[in-house]
């Protein structure tokens, strides 16, 4: 995998998930169960998750992306993230990402967006704290 071809994603950019049919499909090469250390936190009012930095596993998966460089400015706009933007929902970071290969853990650098906002768990966004770390359980249920 080309690092500048990885994204990271624990939303709604999940495979069998909205967003990942609308920005992503038949556009994933690869696709790897993956976690970052985080926490992960659920938006009531918006319905989708927000990572901050921490020390627990988050899960998601590891994406090598076809033609990364004309879908990167989707995801960024999905993500409400400008380089430089002052007022970004999301900021993306290349991140240390890990996944299993034959049985042991790779770490890898992928693009990750991270909540940039400082509203999570105010009264105008309250937000519900995944100590498992994976949104998409939660969103099973």
């Amino acid at each position: 995998m080309n690092e500048c071809e990885r994204l990271w994603v624990y939303g709604s950019l999940l495979s069998g998930f909205f967003n990942h049919v609308k920005v992503l499909e038949g556009r994933v090469v690869s696709l790897h169960p993956a976690r970052v250390k985080g926490r992960l936190f659920h938006q009531l009012h918006k319905g989708y998750p927000a990572l901050l930095s921490g020390s627990d596993w988050v899960y998601g998966e590891l994406l090598q992306i076809r033609d990364f460089s004309s879908v990167l400015p989707l995801v960024d706009e999905l993500e409400g993230y400008a380089a430089g933007g002052a007022d970004n929902e999301y900021d993306r970071r290349m991140s240390q990402v890990f996944y299993q290969q034959d049985g042991a853990w790779l770490a890898v650098g992928a693009y990750v967006y991270w909540y940039a906002r400082r509203d999570l768990g105010t009264k105008e966004n309250p937000a519900l704290y995944l100590p498992g770390g994976d949104w998409k359980g939660y969103m099973r249920g």
